[in-house]
């Protein structure tokens, strides 16, 4: 575990406060997929899903790690609701919630595919079963390339294909995306991939199954952003804004509903946007576009869990086991 004092007692009581905070996010993310469970159905309001998902992450003593992502059929990632989104969830559609939920920084990153397309339910239940068949042989000292080899070979045996560009990662504090990342496919395809499972460490594993290419790519829209660095100019109305933002929303990937508040209408969504415009512009903030797959007739599941490496397996964090 990172950041903690000198000292062996401080060591250890810090060491205990980290895994009580990575503990209470992974209920609290238990519970953020059991609401997504209820209220993610065919007619129901993009926007009132992450909203609701996100308000209880709060109410139960979280944060979110970043907007909750809803990204339907298609899209394999990154969608998360516009300010007065209009989206509405389609019939016969496969949705991914991707969410997660953090405590004083310490991050956890769950995510599940509802599908409503009986003829999709292979599909959805062979990412599931790649992340099954992954958590089995997690321990210290085992590469994750092996993981990926059981993530292609699971999806691939299934009749799909796994998005070879997209991956599971470790996790550090206020660092969602850190260092090693976890392949969705075998040692054969991303050689340079040779780090090793370590104990006391915190990774996520995110397989993605396919019915197209198993490739994804940049769409046209972007809808989250994240805070990357004071601005350099002089402009001091531009370092004022940048401020105010990251004030708010922190260094974690945010959206721009968590800049607007709902009582200055329209014209508070135009400042908002503006305001995220002449961020990008400075380079004070990146932006996150959705990731579509390469065949846009294809449809994509995903499903998604953290855990924490111990001395002789691991610790899943946002799943009951």
């Amino acid at each position: 575990m990172e950041n903690y004092p000198d000292g062996k007692q401080n060591k250890q009581k810090k060491v205990k406060e980290i895994l009580e905070n990575y503990r209470k996010a992974g209920q609290i993310s238990i519970k953020a997929k059991d609401l997504a469970g209820r209220v993610c159905k065919p007619g129901a309001k993009a926007i009132d899903i992450c909203e609701r998902i996100e308000a209880l992450i709060r109410k139960e003593g979280a944060l979110p790690a970043f907007p909750v992502n809803i990204s339907i059929n298609h899209e394999a990632a990154h969608y998360s609701a516009e300010i007065h989104d209009g989206r509405i969830i389609p019939e016969k559609s496969i949705v991914k919630i991707d969410l997660g939920a953090q405590i004083d920084g310490y991050i956890v990153d769950t995510a599940k595919t509802f599908n409503f397309d009986p003829d999709l339910d292979e599909l959805c239940n062979a990412s599931f079963q790649a992340l099954d068949n992954a958590l089995k042989i997690i321990k210290p000292g085992v590469k994750v390339s092996e993981v990926g080899k059981i993530v292609e070979e699971t999806i691939t045996k299934a009749g799909f294909e796994p998005i070879r560009n997209l991956s599971g990662h470790q996790i550090k504090r206020n660092i969602l995306h850190a260092g090693v990342s976890i392949p969705n496919t075998g040692p054969g395809y991303f050689e340079r991939i040779t780090a090793k499972f370590q104990a006391g460490r915190i990774y996520a594993i995110e397989p993605f199954a396919s019915t197209g290419q198993g490739w994804v790519q940049n769409g046209k829209t972007t809808n989250i952003f994240r805070y990357l660095k004071d601005p350099k100019s002089k402009n001091l109305e531009l370092a004022k804004i940048a401020k105010l933002v990251k004030e708010r929303v922190g260094v974690l990937p945010f959206s721009p509903r968590h800049l607007y508040k709902p009582s200055s209408g329209k014209k508070g969504s135009e400042m908002v946007y503006q305001t995220i415009k002449k961020l990008l512009h400075a380079k004070v903030i990146t932006g996150y576009p959705v990731l579509i797959e390469k065949s846009v007739t294809a449809r994509v599941s995903q499903h998604e869990d953290t855990v924490r490496i111990t001395k002789d397996g691991y610790e899943l964090l946002t799943r009951n086991q």
